[in-house]
């Protein structure tokens, strides 16, 4: 036998629907929000992958103008190498791939102390 159903009133079938109606309303406003929300985000993703193509192209014409730049100055210093008695120029231009500038700030330093006499050592060590 089938299940007897509650008689329903006409303000019980409106009110239900009047409930439909704003549900199926509010469904469509999500959807629409959520679909701008996807084509905002792609075109920003398309945005920010032509700004760094930019960026790497800047990257690269930096990197050919210092090497040419390197190599100017190498000629110019290589023709008056008389006054540079004791500095390897191309041992102190040469180019070891890191961006890392703390690391070329370390060897900078590491190499100030070799070329340094010894006699010019720190102080406390010359009053021991």
């Amino acid at each position: 036998m089938p299940p007897k159903r509650k008689s329903t009133t006409d303000e019980e079938d409106d009110e239900y629907r009047r409930k439909r109606d704003r549900n199926n309303q509010a469904v469509k406003r999500s959807r629409v929000k959520s679909k701008m929300k996807t084509e905002e985000t792609q075109h920003r993703v398309n945005d920010l992958r032509l700004r760094n193509q930019v960026l790497e192209e800047k990257i690269y014409n930096q990197k050919k103008e210092l090497k040419f730049l390197k190599e100017l100055f190498l000629t110019q210093a290589q023709a008056k190498a008389d006054k540079l008695v004791g500095i390897n120029l191309n041992e102190l231009l040469q180019d070891d791939g890191s961006d890392n500038d703390d690391e070329e700030e370390g060897e900078c330093s590491k190499k100030r102390a070799k070329e340094q006499p010894k006699g010019e050592g720190s102080k406390s060590r010359s009053r021991r």
